[in-house]
Order: structure tokens, then sequence, then C-alpha cells
């Protein structure tokens, strides 16, 4: 599914990517160190398979890869709620 993803201003990788639990797998200095800087969110476009369809956007905080090793929370900062809604037209419930 797509999903709205935040960008470092310093390093350009993704806010996950900062996480504590992510920092074995890069050489950033910025990313093992959790120091994200994040610019606005940007939609990160998924595609079907097969097909290539685009995949629909996944609501803020919505989890991402559940049941799986990879399971993570989309971000749902005042931000990412905001483009979610502007982009999609629909609200996001509180």
């Amino acid at each position: 599914m797509s999903v709205l993803v935040h960008f470092c201003r310093a390093c350009g990788h993704q806010q996950a990517w900062h996480a504590p639990r992510c920092a074995g797998y890069t050489s950033c200095r910025c990313c093992r160190d959790d120091q994200c800087d994040p610019a606005e969110p940007v939609v990160l476009q998924t595609f079907s398979f097969p097909g290539w369809q685009p995949e629909p956007l996944l609501p803020p905080g919505t989890v991402r890869n559940a049941r799986s090793m990879h399971a993570s929370d989309a971000c749902a900062c005042a931000a990412c709620v905001t483009a979610y809604a502007r982009l999609t037209g629909i609200a996001e419930s509180a």
C-alpha cells in the first residue's frame, strides 16, 4: 500500500530509517544517531502485482506489513493527517 513518508533534510533517507531498530542496517551517521530532521510528508507510491496498478494510500497510523517482521506504523503526525485529508478528500477521525 502507498504511504506518506518523511525524508530527512540532512541525509535524505526516510525518517523510519532513523529508528533505533534500523541503526545496524546503515552506515549513515545521521540515521545511526537517530538525528532526523523531517521534511514535509510525501507519497511513497507502491504498485500491485500482478498488473502494476497504483495502490491506495494508507491512512495515517495504519499498521504496514502487519503480522510480519517488517511491521511498522504509518506516520500519524499532524502534517501526515493533513496531507492524507488533502490527497484523499477523507478527513481522518481523531
